[in-house]
């Protein structure tokens, strides 16, 4: 229990465990505010969607605040989703059969 009290005020230990930031934003978050409006401007030929940015910007903005590593657990959330090649063979999301 001593150690976890430590660590809490450790801005130090706080600091190290965060990820990277810019501006309040996750490093994560911002490429996401930025890919997702651009690359669907650039498939559908409409480059009005490129005013969608900022909208993007402000959720993430608020996503930040709230959880800082949100962006993060969704990534390895949709990694830990993915099936594998092979599941209609063995069933499962794994390559061994036991």
């Amino acid at each position: 229990m001593m150690v976890e009290e430590l660590l809490e005020q450790d801005d130090l230990a706080k600091a190290m465990t965060r990820p990277t930031m810019i501006g309040g934003f996750s490093l994560t978050s911002l490429c996401f505010s930025f890919y997702v409006p651009v690359m669907t401007a650039t498939l559908t030929k409409q480059m009005i969607l490129l005013l969608t940015v900022p909208v993007f910007l402000l959720v993430s903005w608020a996503i930040c605040l709230k959880d800082v590593f949100l962006f993060e657990i969704a990534i390895a959330m949709m990694h830990k989703m993915k099936s594998c090649s092979n599941k209609r063979h063995w069933g499962c999301r794994s390559y061994a059969p036991y």
